[in-house]
């Protein structure tokens, strides 16, 4: 299927590494143009030669709201437009019942898993609604719906994710503008290169691999392929929805 996105240009946050770079590249491989967001310049770098140059990086701390409307600006100034917005940017929680984990972590991951969301698509919406078209993706996860003990902070944000993803569908459909989130299971990524590499987890990475129904964790591109298919002409008539990406394990 035609995607449509050759020629417009998407802005991706977490571009620098895992997820977030599988899915700059997708949409390079589509003809797309891509601003790359995160905190880590020499990693964006790295994501730009290896999607062929096709884009330009603009390095902040998507916690930061003055710098993401800077960078949103030298997105759409360097490639001359933007067409989509992809909210991937986010951390993992340290593991603690709710009951022990401090303040301060909760603060943490909610303010770069939900309040980021907020904070980019806040400063880059308007170039979306002033042109009548364009496409939000947020990444959320299945810990979002499905609530999973001791990261419940993370829980938390990432069920806020899908929520404000159906807020702004209503509130931006009359312009022409598609919210949609994807919520991934595991997924390989360097958030979880430990879990997956060390012989000490293998225990547990058995347990997890047997209650994913397709018995595997899903490769970094697949999730992307979910997002430039939202994002693109492929996905025109939906809005406000969330696509589970997990190889089954929500419907188990």
């Amino acid at each position: 299927m035609d995607t449509q996105l050759a020629g417009k240009v998407a802005l991706v946050t977490g571009a620098s590494q895992g997820i977030g770079r599988a899915i700059a590249k997708a949409f390079a491989d589509e003809g797309a143009q891509v601003g790359l967001l995160a905190r880590n310049r020499k990693r964006l770098d790295e994501t730009l030669e290896m999607i062929g140059g096709s884009g330009v990086v603009a390095p902040c701390d998507v916690t930061d709201p003055p710098a993401i409307a800077s960078a949103v600006e030298k997105v759409v100034s360097a490639l001359g437009r933007l067409d989509v917005v992809v909210n991937n940017a986010g951390t993992r929680q340290n593991f603690r019942r709710l009951d022990e984990l401090s303040i301060e972590e909760w603060d943490r991951v909610i303010g770069a898993n939900l309040s980021s969301v907020f904070y980019v698509t806040r400063a880059a919406v308007q170039h979306l609604i002033e042109q009548g078209s364009g496409s939000v993706v947020n990444v959320s996860s299945i810990a979002g719906p499905l609530g999973f003990p001791t990261i419940g902070s993370y829980s938390a944000s990432k069920a806020g994710v899908i929520g404000v993803t159906r807020t702004m569908a209503a509130e931006w459909c009359e312009f022409g503008v598609r919210v949609n989130s994807v919520a991934p299971g595991w997924t390989t990524s360097p958030m979880n290169v430990e879990l997956r590499t060390d012989p000490g987890n293998a225990e547990v990475l058995e347990t997890i691999t047997s209650k994913i129904p397709m018995g595997r964790f899903a490769d970094a591109s697949e999730v992307a392929r979910a997002v430039v298919f939202l994002a693109g002409a492929t996905g025109s008539y939906i809005t406000g929805q969330t696509l589970m990406v997990d190889g089954g394990w929500s419907m188990v």
